[in-house]
């Protein structure tokens, strides 16, 4: 492209201390995206330092371009200063005409339109030039056309020095750790990593750092990019680094007490009015037990030039530190070795993608875009085609999984592939945050090698300068969706899993007793903001352009938002009965034997510890004495206890003797016989309320059941089975083998009389041996227990085989 070049310079005196204008004329291209081109004037007439009481007043130029956003601005000053003039501005709109940059200007010149006619304020700090410096020397005006098609021609420049000089940010101390860049004025570009010096201040917490100090807490080089997708768009950039050698190698190295490594970010928070909104998510994260990125709060110059406080954060970057999975080699294509780990990412930010979901984004009615995977670690340029190929089989089979109608099954459903603690702690700091950036985009995975679980876990958290805003304190974020951004249909599978459900809820509400409470958060917001405040005062007098002049007020709508975002959450997961834990027992006065439930519902869900051991959801109490338990969720709900008084009444004794009358006949003589009421089943359909009543049974094994019931309301049952075996070895003998209770729920009490037995099987109603368990009972009297709570429900046949070969036989009732 030909450049037309045609300027001269003329020089304006009024006043000579008062007002002095350079201004230039030219006809000159700004080459269409192309690199930065700078435009020097050369000054030697004026006072021999400039400062707040004669200095930079403003500066002008006119440009032909169509569609301005293109254009970018700087001015660099003798001593190196440099000025961001403007970026991105006028969208689509033409030319900057007599386009004043003017530091006490009532319009930014980001909330301006094109032609841009008037007084604007310049996105950076003109003030920053009138730092004592010598202004004679060159001062050069750059310009960089930064996308393609456009082309621009310079037409004309100015720079005015008066006694309206520019003000800056002065400030000579600061709590917070002081960071300076320097690239030797060159533009930091986004994509391409330039090398800069790279300085750290911090004499320690609490203690004042001075800007113009010069024994740093670190001293070294940098090779540093913009940051962010959408970042690299607004005033105050996002940076990205690795920290080099003399030589330009990586080195690992700790700052600001966060654990070592080469790469790192400083995020402008330029979008978050609080500053605190990534260094709050990422706090209530770890509190949680989970990994979050690091951050350390730091004011920043770049080039002298300051931009104002920054959270230096870690990136997400796989070592025991950050995401702790083990390391995976360029040679790590076979058996236990491919199996992890790996970070990958769902993020479509212009970065070509590793693989896409086969299934459509749930917001696929308004979003065209496909859910998209990248690789993070192996990264993209270094991962083996084998490991690519795993690590994509692997989500597609987790999203194979959860998609299919057996998604819920505890073996081959999701849960299979995938680790259900992070997906429930995941959804509640998006939720809590209302972070509307999450779910599809800023969203980490990493895989565990198979010998560390082997599964998909989601995480870190990333990205929260927009989240927290006013009017999202309702609804659920991964139901409201942006509408043009790939959300994955996870979430909404989720919802639909029973399980996953009570998870949330038990886990929610047990985070919200303690690490999310309130006063946990508003204790950290307290402590963040008191910390920073002076320094946040500064960042937003540097980027006047947000109109945050009250920093006090962005902290209480913070602390107004948790409060009510996390009150609206506790309402949309109310308790439910097959969560609840509670105890509530009342004194009771019962029968001997009888059962006591600790919660209504399935006991497979909770945990339960009686003061008498016992670890099952009921237990009989048999003496009179004050009880308690503690009941816990496996779902992670708070545990409850309580207690009780128990008060025991007898229960009658209700077994019997029966005696032979022949034929099948037989009298019955019950062991209680002043019982107010006696209930007989003959087991052939025939029944009687006798005392001693008198019956005659089939010739097939009958079963005999008395009833008995107490003057205090207690009853007990007791059976006997009678004309059983014809087996000459099988015979019964009423007197010397009692089972009871019958029906039982766990324990079967024997007891013997007479006699020593050997062997006990349990046998069922087809005649199979359910168990066989052989005994210590070597005298002729013993009491001994048997455990069938592992037997299912019915009925069953107890046989004993005594000292002499016989067996006796009685039948029993297994309950539910």
């Amino acid at each position: 492209m030909k450049k037309f070049f045609l300027s001269f310079l003329i020089f304006f005196s009024v006043a000579s201390s008062k007002a002095q204008t350079f201004i230039q004329a030219m006809n000159d291209t700004i080459p269409d995206a192309g690199p930065v081109v700078s435009f020097p004037i050369s000054i030697s007439v004026l006072p021999a330092s400039i400062n707040s009481a004669f200095g930079i007043e403003k500066i002008s130029f006119t440009m032909t371009h169509t569609y301005t956003q293109d254009i970018a601005a700087w001015l660099q000053s003798p001593d190196g200063t440099t000025v961001l003039l403007l970026q991105g501005v006028g969208g689509s709109g033409d030319n900057f005409t007599n386009t004043e940059l003017k530091w006490d200007a009532s319009t930014s010149i980001v909330n301006g339109t094109a032609p841009f006619s008037g007084s604007f304020r310049p996105m950076g700090l003109l003030g920053n030039f009138n730092n004592g410096q010598n202004p004679n020397g060159v001062w050069n005006f750059m310009f960089q056309d930064q996308a393609a098609v456009d082309i621009g021609v310079l037409l004309s420049l100015s720079i005015t020095f008066s006694n309206d000089a520019a003000l800056g940010v002065v400030f000579d101390s600061t709590r917070l750790p002081i960071v300076k860049i320097n690239t030797g004025g060159v533009s930091i570009p986004d994509g391409n990593k330039i090398p800069a010096s790279f300085t750290i201040t911090d004499n320690g917490w609490g203690n004042w750092n001075m800007v113009s100090q010069t024994n740093y807490a670190y001293s070294g080089n940098m090779m540093v990019e913009l940051q962010g997708f959408t970042g690299v768009y607004y005033p105050k950039k996002n940076y990205d680094f690795d920290l080099t050698d003399s030589i330009g190698e990586d080195i690992d190295t700790s700052l600001l007490g966060l654990p070592s490594e080469n790469d790192w970010i400083l995020k402008a928070e330029y979008l978050d009015y609080s500053l605190m909104k990534n260094s709050l998510t990422y706090e209530m994260c770890r509190r949680m037990g989970r990994y979050a990125p690091r951050t350390k709060f730091c004011e920043v110059f770049l080039n002298n030039d300051y931009i104002g406080v920054y959270t230096l954060t870690e990136k997400v970057k796989r070592d025991t530190n950050r995401v702790n999975i083990s390391k995976l080699n360029k040679w790590d294509t076979t058996g236990v070795e491919l199996t992890g780990g790996y970070i990958i990412e769902m993020n479509i930010n212009g970065d070509p993608g590793a693989w896409n979901s086969t299934y459509l984004p749930i917001n696929s009615a308004t979003c065209t875009l496909p859910v998209e995977f990248k690789h993070v670690y192996p990264k993209a340029d270094s991962i083996h085609i084998l490991q690519h190929y795993y690590i994509k089989s692997y989500t597609d089979s987790f999203e194979n999984a959860l998609w299919n109608s057996n998604f819920q099954d505890p073996i081959n459903g999701w849960r299979k592939f995938a680790g259900e603690g992070s997906f429930i702690d995941f959804l509640i700091v998006n939720e809590f945050s209302a972070n509307y950036d999450s779910y599809g985009r800023s969203t980490y995975l990493y895989k565990e090698k198979i010998t560390d679980g082997g599964k998909l876990h989601i995480g870190p958290p990333w990205d929260y300068d927009r989240a927290y805003e006013n009017g999202t304190q309702g609804g659920w974020v991964h139901e409201i969706t942006h509408p043009t951004w790939p959300y994955p249909f996870w979430w909404s599978k989720f919802r639909q899993d029973s399980v996953y459900m009570r998870n949330l809820y038990c886990r929610w509400h047990s985070l919200r007793e303690t690490t999310l409470s309130n006063d946990s958060f508003l204790t950290f917001i307290d402590t963040t903001s008191s910390y920073i405040h002076d320094a946040a005062v500064r960042n937003f007098l540097r980027w006047s352009e947000l109109g945050i002049t009250d920093y006090d007020a962005q902290v209480l709508q913070l602390k107004d938002y948790v409060t009510q975002r996390n009150s609206w959450i506790d309402a949309a997961l109310p308790d439910t009965e097959y969560v609840n834990t509670s105890a509530n027992l009342p004194d009771v006065t019962i029968c001997n034997g009888d059962v006591v439930n600790a919660t209504v519902g399935g006991s497979w869900m909770f945990g339960y510890i009686w003061s008498t051991g016992a670890t099952t959801q009921s237990i009989p109490i048999t003496s009179s004495g004050n009880y308690s338990v503690t009941v816990s969720s496996i779902y992670g709900c708070p545990s409850s206890s309580d207690n009780f008084d128990a008060t025991v009444l007898p229960i009658p004794d209700a077994s019997f003797s029966w005696t032979s009358l022949g034929g099948n006949a037989y009298l019955f003589t019950p062991a209680t016989t002043n019982a107010p009421l006696y209930l007989w089943d003959f087991g052939n359909g025939n029944i009687s309320s006798s005392v001693s009543p008198t019956a005659v049974l089939v010739d097939t094994p009958s079963i005999v059941t008395l009833t008995v019931y107490g003057l205090n309301g207690c009853s007990s049952v007791y059976s006997d089975t009678l004309n059983q075996f014809t087996n000459t070895n099988d015979f019964l003998m009423p007197q010397n083998l009692s089972v009871y209770p019958n029906p039982a729920l766990n324990e079967l009490n024997i007891s013997t009389k007479g006699v020593s037995v050997s062997i006990i099987e349990i046998i069922d109603l087809a005649g199979r041996q359910i168990e066989k368990i052989e005994t210590t009972c070597k005298n002729s009297n013993c009491n001994f227990k048997i455990d069938i709570s592992l037997i299912a429900s019915g009925v069953y046949y107890l046989r004993a085989k005594t000292q002499n070969g016989n067996w006796e036989t009685r039948r029993f009732v297994k309950s539910e």
